[in-house]
C-alpha cells in the first residue's frame, strides 16, 4: 500500500496541505466579505470584486493542478485538497459560530 491512487503518502499530505491552506483562504475571504456588507464600510464595487477574485483563484489552481500534474494524479490530489478545504471550512463555520455567540451574550 506504498502508493494509493499513483500518490506516496507525501503527495497526499501536501496536496491536504494546499487545499487546507486555499480553502481556509478562501473561506474567510467570505467571512471577511459578509462582516463589510454588515457593517457597510465601505463601496457596494468591492462585494461583487470580492467574489469574481475568489472564482479567478479557483480556476487558477484548477489549471495549475491540470496544467502541472501527471494524468494520473489528478484525481488523487483534487480528492486530498476538497478534503483539506473540507476541513478549512468545518474550522472556519466553527470560530465564526463562537464569535456570534459572544456577541450575544455582549449585548444580553
Amino acid at each position: 500500500m506504498k502508493e494509493l491512487m499513483g500518490m506516496g503518502f507525501v503527495g497526499w499530505l501536501v496536496s491536504l496541505v494546499v487545499g487546507f491552506v486555499f480553502g481556509g483562504l478562501f473561506f474567510l475571504s467570505i467571512r471577511l466579505q459578509v462582516n463589510y456588507v454588515l457593517k457597510k464600510s465601505g463601496p457596494l464595487w468591492v462585494v461583487p470584486a470580492a467574489l469574481y477574485a475568489r472564482i479567478l483563484i479557483v480556476g487558477v489552481i484548477l489549471v495549475l493542478v491540470a496544467v502541472n500534474l501527471p494524468g494520473e494524479k489528478i484525481a488523487a490530489a483534487m480528492l486530498s485538497g476538497t478534503v483539506g478545504a473540507i476541513v478549512a471550512r468545518l474550522l472556519v463555520s466553527r470560530m465564526v459560530k463562537r464569535e456570534a455567540v459572544e456577541e450575544d451574550k455582549q449585548d444580553a
